[in-house]
């Protein structure tokens, strides 16, 4: 299936991957991502559609003109590594901005994650050690 941007978007995006600035931003901000990932984790950083949001900042009470959605920075980041993905976004009227809280919203994903697994693990240790452990009297 073809691109469906709007061509406003896909000129945005291209701009976006031709500026080293952000480019050199972009890279900084999924370093911080290295003690979740694996090297088989394939990160995406994309640039969306920010008049998508009109709906949800509605049902969130929010009032916004459409016309000053158009300039909000949209980017979603995606870590995906074979079936498993997790993504969250970032909008704010700076793209560096948009960026990090995107980031900062994945990595507190990850990190909830990371301690439900962690203290699933700590429990099960922490029976089986008692379990071995049994005195008979």
């Amino acid at each position: 299936m073809a691109n469906l941007l709007n061509p406003e978007i896909a000129g945005l995006q291209r701009a976006i991957e031709d500026s080293p600035e952000v480019k050199s931003y972009v890279y900084q901000q999924i370093a911080e991502f290295e003690p979740f990932v694996t090297p088989q984790t394939v990160v995406s950083v994309v640039l969306k559609n920010p008049k998508g949001l009109a709906l949800q900042f509605e049902a969130e009470g929010k009032r916004i003109d459409p016309e000053d959605l158009k300039t909000y920075f949209r980017i979603s980041i995606t870590l995906r590594e074979a079936d498993a993905k997790i993504n969250a976004e970032g909008v704010d009227k700076d793209i560096f901005t948009a960026i990090r809280l995107a980031k900062e919203s994945l990595i507190k994903k990850l990190m909830a994650i990371q301690d439900s697994v962690v203290s699933q693990q700590e429990r099960n240790m922490a029976i089986h050690h008692a379990m071995q452990n049994t005195m008979i009297h």
